[in-house]
């Protein structure tokens, strides 16, 4: 992942948005995707899936079985994830404080990148307790979802927001937030406490601690988030937890601000 972006964001609804969202929908996928399936994850039409998963097969972005005519990951795509393990700062270094991190809170540390109004979980370091929280590297959510996701979202730019608020958010479970008002005094009280916790919203008994991650330019590309059981927390705890995130999200960004 880059540390520089474009100051003109691509329009939702641009041809470039709509092929990063079909590759995207393979993000976390454990089986072949169909054209539904793939429709159904992108809020695009099963033509315009057909015609750009058709396109991505010619470039070998995408391979489709000739049996079951469903799509996987192509070859193209497996060498620029593969570049992108290699070369990204974001995710040498955060591993790096991730594993500090994890050591020093004994709980779960993870590392998201923001990808459009998605994240995805680029790197984790589990907790050494015997029960722990693990979450799916490579899996992308909404930045409606989360800990992690309200942290990205809560200090990108207003339109930014309003239009990650537009999206359907999905129900994981009945803690998960899912109206834009909710959402919205939520991403307040980021901004005001400049951490977000979660608790429940995807996985029972876990709460999670994000805090958002910054490229050079001062722009909110990713965050670190603890994910710890609940029942282990407390208010001291919890208070500890908080700052311990911030601090790590803050090393990150700090190591990410020097070429």
């Amino acid at each position: 992942m880059t540390e520089t972006t474009d100051s003109a964001a691509v329009p939702a609804d641009s041809t470039t948005a709509r092929v990063t969202a079909v590759l995207l929908a393979f993000a976390g996928a454990k089986a072949p995707l169909g054209i539904t399936e793939i429709a159904r994850r992108t809020n695009l039409s099963k033509a315009v899936v057909h015609r750009i998963a058709q396109t991505l097969c010619s470039n070998s972005f995408l391979w489709q079985d000739p049996e079951t005519r469903k799509y996987q990951v192509g070859i193209a795509a497996f060498a620029l994830a593969d570049s992108a393990n290699q070369t990204s700062r974001f995710r040498q270094a955060g591993m790096e404080i991730l594993a500090d991190l994890a050591e020093a809170c004994e709980e779960t540390t993870t590392l998201s990148a923001r990808i459009g109004h998605r994240r995805v979980y680029t790197g984790q370091v589990e907790s050494s307790q015997l029960v722990r929280i693990s979450v799916d590297v490579g899996r992308t959510h909404p930045l409606t979802v989360g800990a992690s996701g309200a942290a990205i979202l809560a200090f990108l730019p207003e339109n930014e927001i309003e239009a990650a608020l537009r999206m359907p958010v999905p129900a994981l479970r009945d803690a998960t937030l899912t109206e834009p008002e909710q959402l919205r005094a939520r991403l307040e009280a980021v901004r005001r406490e400049g951490f977000a916790r979660t608790t429940g919203e995807r996985m029972r008994d876990s709460t999670s601690f994000a805090a958002p991650v910054r490229n050079r330019l001062g722009e909110v590309m990713g965050a670190i988030s603890i994910a710890a059981l609940t029942s282990r927390l407390t208010p001291d705890r919890e208070s500890d937890l908080a700052s311990q995130v911030m601090e790590a999200a803050k090393e990150l960004s700090a190591r990410l601000a020097h070429p």
